[in-house]
């Protein structure tokens, strides 16, 4: 369980209330209002299925009402170690209403990094895929899990069959919505997420967030950047990391739809964009270099692209330029 930290000052919280970053909402709210009021508008599309709001809406109410039976309450802490995949937004997105804390990490981290942060994290719920990039993640948590004794569940993505093993699908095909009675009304400063930093130098650091930290750094994005509900958003930045999370949270705060990507080529990004209408790309310069380099990228329509934001590293003057003109 996590512990809330002293909140902000009361002169900070009026000053940044007044400015419009903080408010009284909560994540939710947003996927509540644009499921009532777009129903049937794409929210969500990956490499396996494709899903709306109202879709969206009811998967998380019914994952959440799964994980209270469980006996999952206010302050645990549910970690996600998942590519990106329709099933990280749906569980990560569910735990605000029972008031449980999202401890996404890296898809690349292994047992060290695991052991170490669902032990620091004193987690309840493990979510992750069976395999990805080779890797069986399965068999690593049944290693550590003896080394985990406060580790109640595991759950797995993809269809499983096992006794030590909960399957996403069968319980949310299974599990009515939560009952707006049964549902935790989290106050925006109250800690909502983890995130672990790479621990290039020492152990990862847990890095807490609340709401209303998280809201106002994609409603300000997606303020610079004119993000709509008419734009596309691909996502092929790992979401277990914080700038492909953000993205996500930026999508749905938009009203938009976002495409995730769960491994990157840039043959396979070039004809997503084109396939989807892709409007709006977060990206390390690595992959526009990829892309320009492919033999792709004269044959796509790449029309709709609007915004291509770059990170992580320096991207080259020259690189830059290139796309433009490529574009």
């Amino acid at each position: 369980m996590i512990a809330a930290p002293r909140p902000p000052s009361q002169a900070t919280i009026d000053e940044y209330t007044a400015k419009g970053w903080w408010t009284d909402r909560t994540f939710f709210e947003v996927i509540e209002r644009h499921a009532r009021e777009h129903p049937q508008r794409e929210a969500i599309v990956d490499g396996r299925r494709r899903i709306t709001y109202s879709q969206l809406w009811a998967e998380v109410k019914r994952f959440a009402e799964f994980l209270r039976r469980q006996g999952v309450k206010r302050g645990d802490v549910v970690t996600l170690q998942l590519p990106n995949r329709i099933e990280f937004p749906v569980v990560f997105f569910s735990l605000e209403l029972i008031g449980a804390v999202a401890n996404k990490i890296s898809a690349d981290f292994r047992s060290t990094e695991v052991e170490y942060i669902l032990k620091f994290s004193n987690s309840r719920v493990y979510v992750c895929a069976s395999q990805f990039k080779g890797f069986d993640y399965l068999a690593m948590i049944r290693e550590l899990r003896p080394r985990l004794p406060e580790l109640s569940m595991v759950v797995c993505v993809d269809d499983v069959d096992a006794t030590d093993v909960r399957s996403f699908a069968r319980v949310v095909n299974e599990t009515p919505e939560i009952a707006d009675a049964d549902r935790v009304r989290m106050d925006p400063f109250e800690i909502m997420r983890m995130c672990f930093t790479s621990g290039t130098t020492g152990n990862p650091k847990g890095v807490l967030h609340c709401t209303n930290t998280t809201l106002c750094t994609s409603k300000l994005i997606n303020s610079e950047l004119k993000v709509t509900e008419r734009d596309v958003l691909l996502d092929y930045l790992p979401v277990g990391l914080n700038w492909g999370y953000i993205t996500l949270v930026q999508s749905v705060m938009a009203g938009a739809k976002v495409v995730l990507m769960e491994r990157f080529s840039a043959e396979g990004a070039l004809e997503l964009i084109e396939q989807e209408k892709v409007s709006y790309i977060p990206t390390a310069p690595a992959s526009i270099v990829a892309m320009l380099n492919s033999p792709d990228l004269k044959k796509r329509d790449l029309s709709s692209l609007r915004v291509v934001i770059t990170g992580g590293a320096s991207a080259a003057v020259e690189t830059i330029k290139a796309f433009q003109a490529a574009l």
